[in-house]
């Protein structure tokens, strides 16, 4: 016979009553914990406590297991409506949950199945974790649809927090966002292309911006003149009346299309692409002065590492309000001249290099002056003044730029008329004043920039629809754009 090592022959233990407290508390303990994990488990997915039947949870070496069983509620039969129903069997399903994003976290749902005892049809439980034949639940779809509106994310980081595959990231994406082409258009249009998406047809990617909503109209994969002449007549008449202005840069396919199909429209070129082309102009003069210079001389030398003064007016303040170019402004030891002198004194001594350098820079000015200070109704006398002074100068880059203002004169006009006003209240003493906002193809700028950041950290995309979509999905935000708020509505 075997020795007996219960309790039963250890009455001094058996009677001792706080070794029998320590064992009870220990039990309790231990149901506790369990109760409470099961709890924090409902509370993390989000169930009714009264609709669980069972629930168990499991750590795993990389990952947490979560099994559940849902209470029968016995539906009626879909085919024949009896409600004579019986459960038919049970079937394990792995689902992924994006609950915790620090561990995997799969969810293992015991999916019951009805049987009718009058047809004998069997048919599944409402299910509340995921759409049919998914392995992905509805959290985890919506969750990764939200992180893909940052233009930072891309479906590879997205789907590495998710505990998914790339591929089944893409996936999600294209079964719930899906943008049709655009029905209608705005009163303030603006156009402009990016490098983004390299086609058979096209390198550029073209995009339509309302200006009042500030949202994407469209994204079109080709900036050819062919291509937007085929996009804007599938538009009837009356909308295309409905574009009041139109604002882009001096691309030539932009104004004859706009001639063509907005008649009614008042087309201007952006000033910023204005002065953006005077600035290479400038930039050629430095070029040439450069060439006619010894390289290490002190001439070479502020060419070449103090070009950038001739961008700063001879007004601009700093962010301190101290003028930029102040005469008696702090000297700092310049290496390149080994003496001491302040921003003024070294833009004099550029200047002083060629006096095409020096006509270059009055007239960048000049252009700067009458962009801000002009209105529409001075603004034609006097962009006739300045291409005459630019003629003038007798120097062959600013007279191409002249000949560039004379291609573009109405455009640039056109760039003057007020689009919008806006009334601003100083915080300070409430007092308030108008903002005029001119036509100007700024804001496209800064979206262009949005979707080159989309292009790089996905390090580019070969499937146009996707990329149109992500774009329009990233730049859009809900239903008062024309588009559908993906977000609100179920995973399907």
């Amino acid at each position: 016979m075997g020795k007996d090592h219960g309790l039963s022959h250890r009455p001094d233990i058996v009677a001792d009553p706080s070794f029998l407290q320590n064992v009870i508390e220990v039990i309790f303990m231990k149901t506790a914990i369990h109760n409470s994990l099961e709890n924090t488990a409902i509370e993390l997915f989000g169930l009714d406590p009264s609709v669980i039947q069972h629930i168990s949870t499991a750590h795993g070496i990389d990952q947490i297991l979560v099994e559940v069983t849902l209470r029968p509620d016995f539906p009626p039969c879909p085919r024949c409506g009896s409600h004579r129903i019986v459960v038919y069997n049970y079937t394990p399903r792995a689902i992924t949950h994006s609950v915790l994003q620090d561990h995997r976290c799969t969810l293992i749902y015991n999916a019951r199945r009805y049987k009718c005892k009058d047809c004998h049809r069997t048919y599944g439980e409402n299910n509340p974790f995921s759409l049919k034949k998914q392995r992905i639940s509805l959290q985890t779809s919506e969750d990764i649809l939200r992180d893909l509106r940052s233009p930072n994310e891309t479906f590879a980081s997205v789907a590495a927090r998710y505990h998914v595959s790339a591929t089944t990231a893409m996936k999600i994406f294209d079964m719930n966002v899906s943008y049709p082409q655009a029905n209608r258009l705005c009163r303030v249009l603006q156009l402009d292309e990016t490098y983004s998406f390299k086609s058979d047809d096209s390198r550029y990617v073209c995009m339509l911006l309302d200006y009042d909503r500030q949202i994407p109209v469209d994204v079109l994969p080709s900036r050819r003149k062919e291509y937007l002449a085929g996009y804007f007549r599938q538009f009837p008449r009356s909308e295309r009346e409905k574009v009041e202005y139109i604002a882009s840069d001096m691309y030539r396919p932009y104004r004859d299309m706009a001639s063509t199909f907005f008649p009614k429209a008042v087309f201007a070129v952006d000033r910023f692409h204005v002065t953006q082309e005077y600035t290479r102009q400038m930039n050629k003069v430095k070029i040439r002065v450069m060439k006619g210079t010894r390289k290490g001389s002190s001439e070479y030398y502020l060419l070449k590492h103090q070009y950038e003064l001739l961008s700063v007016r001879p007004d601009a303040r700093n962010k301190d309000r101290k003028l930029i170019l102040d005469p008696s402004g702090p000297r700092f030891y310049v290496h390149g001249l080994k003496r001491r002198m302040n921003r003024y004194e070294l833009l004099n001594e550029l200047l002083e290099i060629s006096p095409d350098l020096e006509e270059a820079y009055r007239f960048r000015n000049r252009l700067s002056e009458y962009f801000r200070e002009g209105t529409l109704s001075t603004a034609e006398e006097e962009l006739r003044t300045l291409i005459a002074g630019l003629d003038s100068t007798g120097v062959a880059e600013l007279q191409d730029f002249a000949n560039t203002l004379r291609t573009w004169f109405k455009e640039v006009v056109n760039s003057f008329h007020i689009v919008k006003r806006e009334y601003i209240a100083e915080a300070r003493t409430g007092k308030v004043y108008v903002k005029n906002h001119r036509l100007t193809s700024s804001m496209i700028e800064n979206r262009n920039k949005i979707i080159k950041m989309i292009k790089h950290n996905s390090n580019g995309y070969s499937n146009w629809e996707r990329f149109r979509n992500r774009v329009l999905y990233v730049l859009s935000s809900g239903p008062e754009d024309g588009h559908p708020d993906l977000t609100d509505r179920p995973v399907n």
